[in-house]
């Protein structure tokens, strides 16, 4: 279905070209990072101040060695994937609702409600780093907005609609490139502003985040234009079980070309690389801190050079390859696939600081991964169902978020005292699949374009309908069709519909 055309359910106003909603992107993200920056030394200099080792009068909780580290980081670890699970728990079973929901509402209250909660939270880590003898534990209780906003999952969920809705098909991998770009570009900010204030107070980091995210807010509603036509007597009912079906329904139903299996495989390769993604970030500091002696000020250029890499080479990869040479998406996602194996390989047996660097020269495919397939599923789908399955993509990504956590932990504290860098090999396995389903999904949309084809050229030739030839091509492609997916979608649905 081309972009052009009219939806029944989804009625976008306009379409535009310039930069929209990419700003407040970079500014919450820059928000964002300015706090996860300065979280997890705060974490570890509140438990050793809270535990035993903080009553030793030898240790110094604000400068420890990496012997005192190697005591606290598991407890670190601990709090922190309590903290994750709880900021996404809950916007599982909101996802379920919000994108179906803002279909019919529009998507400016999804972005308003998802910033509205990380403005609360950034101001309530500002209130609490003021308070030394505050546990902890307490510092919990700052992931209970962003939990019931929606979360992160609903921001970019929303973010991710806004763009599909103001773009075409020729355009839209390159914007989706452009809008994880600026994402990047706000971490960068957040990095190298984070770092300085760090030295003054981990207070100001956490002002920083509290005002950036203010102003993110009030940029969304005050300048940003709704895309959706809403219409008169919508249901504003958000936890409206019918959206739920209707969603669900959405994703399960039986289409032409494979396209149920394109959807499902797509989900669990974009939940497989978002474990990556964040279960990576999470522990390398860490490691570099307790493995080679980093400080944040060591951390930070490493970071700044990561982020600037991950915003500026897929961007430039997506417009060369994609806008203007037209290769496939999933043809540039399997290559990009092999190199981030090889990334984390590399990255596992690194020493010097510049086989860090030079290893993350090439560790740019997790970011590329979300433009791509998002890219290809909005081409390949009618555009009153792309949020509906944006919104499934969102749920099945927050599962991920959820495993993640204790994956990641669990492999960190097993192997912190002997092989502290296995981690990365978790990475690198869970890589390879992702390689693997890049390809099986090309294999998969060959299929489909090879169908279409014969489909219309007999259909053309001997002016037949396209369903009653399906029955006659089947017999040629006995061979390709063994996945039961493919048999599923293939017999039970488009068989079924010729006449």
């Amino acid at each position: 279905m081309d972009d052009s055309e009219p939806s029944d359910c989804v009625e976008i106003k306009n379409r535009k070209s310039g930069l929209t909603l990419e700003p407040i992107m970079m500014l919450m993200c820059l928000g964002i990072n300015a706090n996860q920056m300065v979280q997890t030394n705060l974490f570890e200099e509140r438990v050793c101040l809270h535990s035993d080792l903080g009553q030793n009068k030898s240790v110094n909780c604000y400068n420890m060695t990496a012997a005192d580290l190697e005591i606290v980081q598991p407890a670190v670890a601990d709090l922190q994937m309590i903290k994750n699970l709880i900021e996404t728990l809950v916007p599982c079973i909101t996802a379920l609702f919000l994108g179906p929901w803002s279909d019919v509402n529009g998507r400016l209250p999804l972005l308003l409600t998802a910033i509205s909660g990380m403005v609360i939270s950034n101001c309530m880590y500002s209130a609490f780093s003021t308070i030394p003898s505050l546990t902890p534990i307490m510092f919990l209780l700052c992931s209970i907005p962003v939990a019931v906003s929606g979360g992160y999952g609903a921001l970019f969920m929303a973010a991710s609609c806004y763009i599909v809705d103001i773009t075409d098909c020729k355009s839209r991998a390159f914007r989706l490139g452009v809008l994880f770009a600026f994402v990047s570009f706000g971490s960068i900010l957040g990095s190298v502003l984070s770092s300085i204030l760090y030295g003054k107070s981990t207070t100001y980091s956490f002002c920083l985040s509290s005002f950036v995210s203010i102003v993110g807010l009030l940029y969304t509603y005050i300048f940003l234009k709704e895309t959706i036509v809403i219409k008169k007597g919508a249901d504003t009912k958000l936890f409206n079980i019918k959206l739920v079906k209707d969603m669900w329904q959405t994703v399960t139903k039986q289409r032409f070309g494979y396209l149920r299996s394109i959807i499902i495989l797509s989900a669990v390769l974009l939940t497989l690389n978002l474990i990556v993604l964040f279960g990576e970030a999470s522990f390398m500091y860490m490691y570099l801190q307790k493995q080679f002696s980093w400080t944040l000020e060591n951390y930070t250029p490493f970071l700044v050079y990561t982020t600037l890499i991950h915003a500026t080479i897929p961007v430039i990869g997506l417009y060369v390859l994609n806008t203007k040479l037209q290769l496939p998406e999933m043809y540039i996602g399997t290559a990009f696939a092999a190199l981030g194996i090889f990334e984390k390989v590399g990255l596992a047996y690194s020493v010097h600081r510049w086989q860090f660097y030079a290893m993350k020269t090439v560790g740019y495919t997790v970011y590329i991964s979300q433009s791509l397939v998002r890219s290809q599923l909005s081409k390949s789908l009618p555009s009153e169902d792309i949020c509906k399955i944006f919104a499934f993509l969102s749920v099945i990504e927050n599962f991920g978020v959820l495993l993640y956590s204790p994956m990641y932990t669990a492999v960190y504290v097993m192997t912190i005292h002997d092989f502290a860098n296995c981690f990365f090999f978790l990475s690198a396995i869970l890589g390879m699949f992702v390689f693997i389903l890049f390809g099986y999904l090309q294999h998969i949309l060959q299929l489909k374009d090879v169908f279409l084809g014969l489909c219309g050229w007999m259909s053309l030739t001997i002016q037949l309908s396209p369903y009653q030839y399906l029955y006659l091509i089947k017999s040629v492609f006995k061979v390709s069709i063994k996945a039961p997916l493919h048999s599923l979608d293939l017999y039970h649905s488009y068989f079924q519909e010729a006449p």
